[in-house]
């Protein structure tokens, strides 16, 4: 054991021991909320979950893509800006406040940046990179670039260029660099140093001006919670009407313990940044549901930015006719075009038989508020549609729900609470 007797190798031991152990939060809202500076109090909420709807078949579409092309592409392009929650992050060694979208399906994390050649409008002054003494541009030989081949290429001046083009025609584009990364609350300053992103300079499309760029929390060695050294991380999503935000948990303090706690495999590829977890089947009220492709290990991808869950269309047939023969409300078809399911609650008890998703370790209860949504009044529709592409388990079915991702051990959890209790 001489070799502890190295100072250098002692102190590059306690680094890493300290960096696994550390534990801090950020805040969260969803992108509409009131606690955003930039609320926009003239749009009902109907418009809001409407407009969630329409983002929601687009990421769908767009993972459909990234997942068809993942045994070749070494991270995921995703729809612009159709994350329905932000967090705030800090940029530089000025502590620049940014609020950005929270994309566990994403490993780049990126900024709008001065001088913004070509950028969308966004209602806060973009990052400014030469306020930040540790900001670094990243050279062509560097091995980030290098695993970033296929959305990077080399500038006149031997820097590292980035290109992300997304499904929808949006694209982003700018320096690969790196910085200093901080989260700040009242209880905690937890900075990180030489973490790797992407300043956009020319950025189009369909982006949204509540944020700026988003934070790439994907489970690729090349997301930001690979950089940070983080294996645990947990978020608790509030209710899509709800008026109050929540946290986003990373390190030790981000486990979860609890009466009705579920634990179920997360499953990774090394040629996917996707979680995903494994759904076996469904039971509405007494009706066993199942899935000729519910023994696929991995077979639905939990994804923070897509609104609804998608899931194949034996299973969803299944779910309606169940859940038709418990309800007694008239169905709606004004949304047929988005929803398989809907009824039309004026004058009716709209009352729900018991649903519970059947996963691989233990079976999880979906009350009404991640099941159904009010699309618009008095009209109901469950969130829960046909796809015959690729399974996603939307944000809609994580309300309410303490979800923690235990990387290292390789590990799912949800438990039923409050999320709008910073508890």
């Amino acid at each position: 054991m001489a070799y502890l007797h190295n100072p250098l190798i002692v102190f590059l031991l306690l680094l890493a021991l300290l960096s696994t152990s550390l534990s801090f939060k950020s805040d969260m809202i969803r992108r509409d909320s009131p606690h955003s500076p930039h609320y926009n109090p003239s749009i009902t909420k109907f418009e809001r979950v409407k407009e969630a709807v329409h983002r929601s078949f687009a990421r769908q579409k767009s993972l459909s893509l990234a997942s068809s092309n993942a045994s070749r592409l070494f991270s995921s392009p995703i729809y612009s800006d159709v994350g329905e929650y932000l967090m705030k992050i800090f940029f530089g060694t000025q502590n620049f406040p940014i609020w950005a979208i929270i994309d566990t399906g994403s490993d780049l994390t990126w900024t709008q940046c001065l001088p913004c050649e070509a950028c969308y409008y966004q209602y806060d002054i973009p990052y400014d990179p030469s306020n930040s003494t540790s900001y670094q541009l990243a050279p062509c030989n560097d091995t980030y670039c290098i695993d970033l081949s296929g959305f990077t290429y080399c500038g006149l001046d031997s820097r590292c260029n980035y290109l992300y083009r997304y499904g929808d025609g949006s694209y982003t584009a700018g320096n690969l660099a790196t910085d200093t990364i901080s989260f700040l609350s009242q209880d905690e300053n937890v900075s990180f140093s030489g973490v790797y992103i992407g300043c956009g300079y020319a950025n189009a499309g369909t982006f949204d001006p509540t944020g700026s760029g988003l934070v790439g929390l994907a489970g690729s060695p090349r997301s930001l919670i690979s950089q940070m050294n983080v294996t645990k991380f947990s978020y608790c999503l509030p209710y899509i009407f709800s008026t109050n935000g929540s946290t986003i948990t990373f390190g030790p303090n981000a486990e979860i313990t609890g009466n009705g706690l579920v634990i179920t495999p997360l499953v990774t590829s090394p040629d996917s940044p996707f979680y995903s977890l494994t759904i076996l089947g469904f039971k509405v009220g007494s009706t066993e549901i199942s899935s000729s492709q519910g023994n696929i290990r991995g077979n639905t991808i939990i994804d923070s930015g897509t609104t609804l869950t998608y899931l194949p269309s034996d299973l969803v047939d299944g779910i309606i006719a169940a859940l038709t023969e418990s309800i007694d409300c008239p169905q709606n078809t004004t949304f047929e075009q988005f929803f398989d399911l809907c009824y039309d609650i004026r004058g009716c008890k709209f009352t729900l038989p018991q649903i519970m998703v059947h996963l691989d370790g233990g079976d999880l209860e979906l009350p009404e508020m991640n099941t159904f949504v009010e699309i618009d009044d008095g009209v109901k529709c469950l969130t829960i549609v046909r796809s015959n592409v690729i399974w996603i388990w939307g944000n809609i079915a994580q309300m309410f729900m303490k979800t923690e991702y235990d990387l290292g051990n390789r590990l799912l959890k949800f438990l039923p609470a409050n999320c709008s209790d910073p508890n």
